[in-house]
C-alpha cells in the first residue's frame, strides 16, 4: 500500500475503507449509504448513476447473490490523500473469505473519492472497470500475489 500526501489523512482513509469494505460484504444498505454523500456518483462496467437513492437501488439488486462470509480483496492500493479530498485507486474485487480464487470472479480496477465534510468522509464518486487486453498491443500480464 502507498500513501502520497497526507500520512494522517491516509490512515483515517485506511480506517474508512476497512469499514466500507464490511458494509459492502454485509450488504449493509444502511452503513453503504451512511458512507456516501448525497450527490455520489458511480460509473461502472454497466451503468452510471448519480445520487445516494440511485446508488442504494444498484446495491439492492445484489441481494440475491451476496452471501455470508464474503471478503473485499484489494491489490495495488494507492491512496493521495489531503486535508479534505483523498482517492484510493487499486484493484479490487469480493470473493470469499478463504482467499481461495472463485472461478470467473475478476480483479476490476477500482477507483473510489472520498472528501470530507463535517468531519466525516463520504464517497462522493466510485469507478469501476475491468481490465482488457488492447489487440494492437501485448497482452498485459498481472501478477495480483
Amino acid at each position: 500500500m502507498k500513501v502520497t500526501g497526507n500520512q494522517q489523512v491516509g490512515q483515517e482513509i485506511i480506517a474508512v475503507l476497512k469499514q466500507w469494505d464490511q458494509a459492502i460484504c454485509s450488504l449493509d444498505l444502511h452503513q453503504i449509504i451512511a458512507h456516501c454523500s448525497a450527490d455520489v456518483s458511480l460509473f461502472d462496467v454497466s451503468s452510471e448513476l448519480v445520487g445516494v437513492s440511485a446508488y442504494q437501488q444498484i446495491w439492492t439488486r445484489y441481494q440475491d447473490y451476496f452471501q455470508s462470509g464474503l471478503r473485499v480483496f484489494r491489490d495495488r492500493i494507492h491512496i493521495q490523500a489531503e486535508s479534505q479530498l483523498a482517492f484510493v485507486s487499486c484493484f479490487s474485487k469480493i470473493d470469499v473469505e478463504s482467499g481461495i480464487p472463485t472461478p470467473n470472479i475478476l480483479w476490476c480496477r477500482t477507483t473510489i473519492c472520498f472528501r470530507k465534510k463535517d468531519d466525516q468522509w463520504k464517497i462522493v464518486h466510485q469507478h469501476i472497470s475491468l481490465p482488457t487486453e488492447i489487440q494492437d498491443r501485448e497482452p498485459v500480464k498481472w501478477d495480483f500475489s
